[in-house]
This record gives structure tokens, C-alpha cells and sequence, in this order.
């Protein structure tokens, strides 16, 4: 934004000693033509210096952005704004488009953009790749889910025919394993199941967290509420049972599930934080995805919960509010607070701040590497969980230190059993790009598409080889194999769209 230009002052001076010439017509004449002629010349350089003020021609980076300068006091009246869609307003939304995308390939519009080459040296997509695809949208992380960006996105990034039809038939089986009032159980199992190789999960009281997890399974392929599709109703369903479950209590809305008649009575079990953190993903993608209002109510609830219940020493969450923090949780708590960021939310910092503390309390080797609780030795999983955090809260591409981490997982490989692990270190290869996701997506997706059930009742799920499984069972197997495999597309690569918010 270019300083304001001082304003054009024409002094007259008049010296009152001076004596008026003698009367003549002659004279008169060639004074009023002189006056004349001096006053449209000095008008015209008015007028022009005006317009100098007035028009500029923008920057590239102008067509882009514009920076705007605010106070905290503005900031609360952007809460008095009425909702847009209350407006009777008829809208031809296919004239709408991303502005990024009517820049980069306009020829009749804005000057095309050299914002990177279209591959960097590395192979990895650039931004002015990612701009021309169909109905992407580059300034969300969740932008590449819509059905035109998908396919262009997994051809980009190193999918296949068949990895997408793997995600389809996975997410068939959870379809067909929804139950009457929209929810998901971790124990997946039918009236009509009378197989013995269920392999069902022991935490049949979690549906929040099951619920949740399935419905990221169908939000990251791009199945919203609002729009029709194939799995609208699957989706829309889900939500009205998460939403059901959440309590509205002092520090925000409540999904670990409380029962009871007033809904006091608060579950145990280690598994209620993270179905809280799982219910806030799931709730901040779909309101990302939709505006959904009435999501908007419990996302933003969601987040303050999590806020308010943090621990304050460590840092991080665990299995109570306010106990010190272990990676785990941790880790699904940054990515709800950067789903809700993504979406829009506004809420304290402060979040991301006690992540930050408990990731330095956790690192091992100049925070290469993590260990599950501060003290603890290194574990695979728990580094992959520690370095995504790490990425999301700000570390750059070529951090020396994100490398080496990356480095260390990329040695390791993708696990022929720890799917959780896997979930996590997809993701970082991912962002990263270049010749190490290249090696890592080949070995992984491979994997999952073969070992995929093709035949049985539990055709399209995955059998329950996690660690964790004998509690999350084939459900969980199934969710995460699924979100795997929606790699290509389910957040677009973060230093693209990080360079792309810098411009």
C-alpha cells in the first residue's frame, strides 16, 4: 500500500501595489484570452495529478492480495456482519472461479503470474501448477476435494486407477456399516454378521470417535452434507449424531461423550480425548468444506474445549483435562486446531503454543526424533506424529533438522502393519515432495491396495494389523487406510500453499 500523496495546493498571489492596467479593448481581450488559457492549463495539471493518485496500475502481487490494516476494536464488529446467505440473492455460481486460477490462465484478464516454474528441481508440483487444476482451491488446505481436482491431483502427486478404487471400496464397507442413527461403532459388527474373522474392535463404547473418524474417511474423498452425492446422506447423518453427542459446558462443547439425562455424568477410559480432538477434525473439515452455520456452533465450541483444557506446565493434552500431554493426543489436537484455523475459527494462540512446549519436552536429537511422553526414548510413530506437528506449527521445507527426521522415517519405510504410523508419515513425505515421497508413495500405496479384503463380508476393508487395532479393530484399520490412500488429495501439499499465502 503506497503512502498518501501530499495535496496539490495553487496559490494566487496578489500584490496590492500594483496598478491595474489602463482600460482597453484590445488590451482586455488579449488579457482574458491569456487568462484564460493560463486557468485550462492549470486545471488539466490538477486534473492529472488527481488521477495519478487515484489510479494505480497493480503489481502481479496486487491481483493477489491486499493488505489491511486493522485494529482489535474492528476485528469484534466483524461479528455484527450478517450472514450472506439470508440474502435473497440469485447467483450464477458458475461464474464464480478461484481469482488465482483467472489470473494464471486468463489471457483476456490480469497478466499471467511467473509465480514458480512448474516443476521445482526436486519434481515437486509448483503453485502455478496447482492453480491451473479445476476447482482447486489453493488457499485451503482442504482445497483438492472437489471431484475435477481430485483426479488431476492424484495423477500429480502419484496415485492410481487402482489406489482410488481401493479408497471407494473402503468406503463402501463403511457405508454399509453405519448404524440407525448415523453412527459408527469401533465393534463394527451387524445383526446379520455370523462370520467369526470379524475382527471387531474391544471399544464398543467410543461411537463419538468412531463417528468421527469414518466421516473424515468421507469428508477427505470430498462427500459433503450439502451438495447431492453418492454418500450425502451417509455423511449428513454422521454429523447429526456427532453433533447430538456434544455437551455445552463452561469451557466450550464437550464430545467425550458425557451421558446421562442432562448429560453430567463424564465417561472414563483413556479414549475420551481423543474421540474429542477426532469429533473437532471432523466437525472443522465439514464446516470448512460447507459453511454449514449450525456446524460453525459446535466446531468453534469444539476448539475452545480444547484451549481451556490444556496443560499448563508441560504443555499438550492426555487422557484428562489439564493432565500433562503425551504426542499422541498431542497430535490429534494440533491437527483439530489447524482444521479449525483452516476453516476460518478464530481462537487463541495459545493452543499452538503448549503444542510447541510439549514437542521440545518430547524431542530427542535436536528434535529429529520423539518419544511418546517427555523423558521417554524415540519411537517411529510417535516421530512421524512429532514432525508433522512440527511442519504444521512452522518449520520450512529445508529445516536441517526436519530433514534428518525425514530422513530417519524415510530409511524405516512405510510399516506392513502399524497403520497409524503410516497415517503420520505419509502425510510428511507428502508435504515434502521430491524424490523421498516419490520412493515412500510407491511402497506404501502398493501395499494398501494389495492387502485390501477383496472378497467376503468384509470385502473393501483392511484386516486389523496395528498395534492398536485389538481395541480400534478393523474399523480403525479400515479409516486410516482409507485417509492414507486420499494422500494425493485430502490437504494439499503445505509449502505450496504457505508460498502461495506469502505472495
Amino acid at each position: 500500500m503506497k503512502p498518501p500523496q501530499p495535496e496539490a495546493k495553487v496559490e494566487v498571489l496578489i500584490d496590492s501595489d500594483q496598478q491595474a492596467p489602463e482600460f482597453n479593448p484590445g488590451f482586455m481581450d488579449r488579457f482574458l484570452v491569456s487568462g484564460f488559457a493560463l486557468s485550462i492549463l492549470l486545471h488539466s495539471l490538477l486534473l492529472i495529478f488527481m488521477a495519478l493518485i487515484v489510479f494505480q496500475i497493480p503489481s502481479p502481487e496486487e491481483y493477489l492480495s491486499a493488505i489491511v490494516e486493522y485494529s482489535e476494536d474492528e476485528v469484534e464488529l466483524l461479528d455484527e456482519i450478517p450472514d450472506l446467505t439470508e440474502l435473497n440473492v440469485e447467483v450464477d455460481e458458475q461464474q464464480f472461479d478461484l481469482v488465482t486460477r483467472q489470473i494464471s490462465t486468463n489471457p483476456g484478464g490480469a497478466p499471467e503470474l511467473n509465480i514458480m516454474r512448474t516443476e521445482s528441481e526436486n519434481g515437486t508440483p509448483t503453485i502455478e501448477t496447482l492453480v491451473k487444476i479445476p476447482e482447486l482451491d489453493i488457499t485451503s488446505h482442504l482445497g483438492g476435494r472437489s471431484a475435477a481436482s481430485r483426479s488431476e491431483m492424484i495423477k500429480l502427486f502419484g496415485g492410481t486407477e487402482q489406489s482410488e478404487k481401493a479408497v471407494e471400496r473402503g468406503l463402501k464397507w463403511l457405508a454399509d456399516r453405519q448404524r440407525k442413527d448415523g453412527s459408527w461403532s469401533f465393534d463394527h459388527r451387524r445383526p446379520e454378521d455370523k462370520h467369526t474373522d470379524h475382527q471387531a474392535g474391544s471399544l464398543g463404547n467410543c461411537p463419538i470417535g468412531a463417528t468421527a473418524m469414518a466421516l473424515m474417511a468421507f469428508l477427505g474423498a470430498g462427500h459433503v452434507h450439502t451438495e447431492p452425492g453418492e454418500y450425502n446422506k451417509v455423511v449428513d447423518q454422521g454429523l447429526q449424531f456427532l453433533i447430538s453427542q456434544g455437551a455445552e459446558v463452561r469451557e466450550g462443547i464437550d464430545f467425550r461423550g458425557r451421558t446421562g439425562s442432562d448429560k453430567t455424568e463424564v465417561p472414563g477410559g483413556n479414549h475420551v480425548m481423543y474421540a474429542h480432538a477426532l469429533a473437532a477434525i471432523a466437525l472443522c473439515e465439514a464446516y470448512g468444506m460447507t459453511r454449514d452455520r449450525t456446524l460453525r456452533t459446535y466446531a468453534q465450541g469444539s476448539l475452545e474445549f480444547i484451549i481451556r483444557n490444556r496443560n499448563r506446565e508441560v504443555g499438550g493434552w492426555r487422557y484428562k483435562p489439564e493432565e500433562v500431554g503425551d504426542l499422541s493426543v498431542t497430535g490429534w489436537m494440533v491437527m483439530a486446531l489447524k482444521s479449525g484455523q483452516t476453516a476460518g475459527l478464530r481462537f487463541s494462540d495459545i493452543g499452538f503454543t503448549t503444542s510447541e512446549d510439549l514437542l521440545d519436552a518430547c524431542q530427542r536429537n535436536e528434535g529429529s526424533q520423539y518419544g511418546y511422553l517427555p523423558g521417554q526414548g524415540p519411537k517411529s510413530s510417535t516421530s512421524a506424529i512429532g514432525l508433522l506437528c512440527r511442519m504444521y506449527l512452522g518449520w520450512g521445507r529445508e529445516h536441517p533438522v526436519l530433514r534428518q527426521g525425514a530422513s530417519l522415517l524415510s530409511q524405516t519405510g512405510p510399516s506392513k502393519e502399524n497403520i497409524y504410523y503410516n497415517y503420520y508419515a505419509t502425510q510428511i513425505m507428502h508435504h515434502l515432495g521430491g524424490n523421498v515421497w516419490t520412493a515412500w508413495n510407491e511402497d506404501m500405496r502398493e501395499w494398501l491396495v494389495k492387502s485390501q479384503v477383496r472378497s467376503g463380508p468384509e470385502v473393501g476393508s483392511w484386516d486389523a494389523t496395528d498395534p492398536h487395532s485389538n481395541r480400534g479393530g478393523r474399523l480403525y484399520q479400515t479409516c486410516l487406510s482409507v485417509m492414507t490412500l486420499e494422500v494425493y488429495y485430502r490437504h494439499l501439499p503445505l509449502y505450496q500453499v504457505r508460498a502461495f499465502g506469502e505472495k
